[in-house]
This record gives C-alpha cells, sequence and structure tokens, in this order.
C-alpha cells in the first residue's frame, strides 16, 4: 500500500487511493481509509460520515455492483446527452384500421353474468337497509368529564358577565 497524508481527510484519501487504484468496491475503500487512518473498523459513526461526504462531494461516482469510482474517470458519459443511455425499443403501435369492433364486444352470455353480479350486490344493500336502531333508547354518555352546561342566559347574567369583563380591560 503507498504511503498516504495521513493528516488529510477521509474523503481526500479515498479519492487519492481510487486515482491510485482505479474503481473500488465501497466496504473494501471504507476499509482501507479506515486503516491509513487509523480508525477502528467498527467505529460505524466515522464510516457512515464518511461514505455520506463521498456521496455529497460530487467527486464520486457509483457505477453499480457497489463499485465506486472518481467522476473524472467517467467523463465520456457524463458529456454525452441523456438520449445516450435510452436503449432503442420497437414501439408496438396499432394502427387504426387494426381496431374492430369485437374487441370491444361482449358476448351476451357474459352480458348475463355480469348482470347477475350486480343483483347481487343489490341484495346485499337491500339487507343493510333492513337494519334499524330503536329511536326510543335513551343514550348515556360514559365520559367522567360530562357536565351538565346550563346554556339557558337570562339577559341580566349575561350583562353581569359583560360589566366585569369591561371592568377588567378598564383597569
Amino acid at each position: 500500500m503507498a504511503n498516504f497524508d495521513t493528516t488529510k481527510s477521509m474523503v481526500e484519501i479515498a479519492e487519492e487511493y481510487i486515482r491510485i487504484n482505479g474503481k473500488q468496491n465501497i466496504y473494501h475503500l471504507l476499509e482501507t481509509v479506515a486503516e491509513i487512518k487509523g480508525i477502528d473498523r467498527e467505529d460505524t459513526d466515522r464510516l457512515t460520515q464518511l461514505y455520506i461526504d463521498m456521496t455529497l462531494s460530487a467527486d464520486f461516482v457509483y457505477c453499480g455492483n457497489e463499485e465506486w469510482d472518481l467522476k473524472e474517470n467517467n467523463l465520456e458519459l457524463w458529456d454525452k446527452d441523456g438520449s445516450f443511455f435510452n436503449k432503442d425499443e420497437p414501439l408496438d403501435e396499432e394502427d387504426e384500421d387494426d381496431i374492430k369492433l369485437e374487441d370491444y364486444y361482449i358476448p351476451e352470455e357474459e352480458d348475463e353474468e355480469l348482470d347477475l353480479d350486480d343483483e347481487e350486490d343489490e341484495d346485499e344493500d337491500e339487507d343493510e337497509d333492513d337494519i334499524v336502531i330503536d329511536d326510543d333508547v335513551k343514550i348515556y354518555s360514559t365520559d367522567d368529564d360530562d357536565e351538565d352546561i346550563d346554556l339557558d342566559f337570562d339577559d341580566d347574567t349575561y350583562h353581569d358577565i359583560m360589566d366585569d369583563y369591561e371592568d377588567m380591560y378598564e383597569e
């Protein structure tokens, strides 16, 4: 292994390592940088930070199969138009002349089956409509917090409350 300057950042060491050795498996690269920097391989926080820094630096490119390379080594792909990556697949276009009425025709037998299915659904809806809830049953609240609130204010009580309210803000 070549001598690396351990005072450099982990990203700089990873970049230099790839520049010397070419495309690298990400796990091998992380282990190598950890070894160069003298970091314990179990220090997942620092290795995760290295991975994040690599992706954010925009100097590295994921090449598939967990391999990473420098973007500068792949400029021929970056210089191409996006259409380069599109595969030419033949389009299967139907001409209007090819469309026939039979394509949309439902035979009477299938139509009758569809009608039967609709009738079964209607029967189920009718069964649900037959359910009656007794209107005479009183429903009591089970909430302990319910209080009977007297909503019948007489005018005098209302005016007294409003006078107290106005007095609060005049002081």
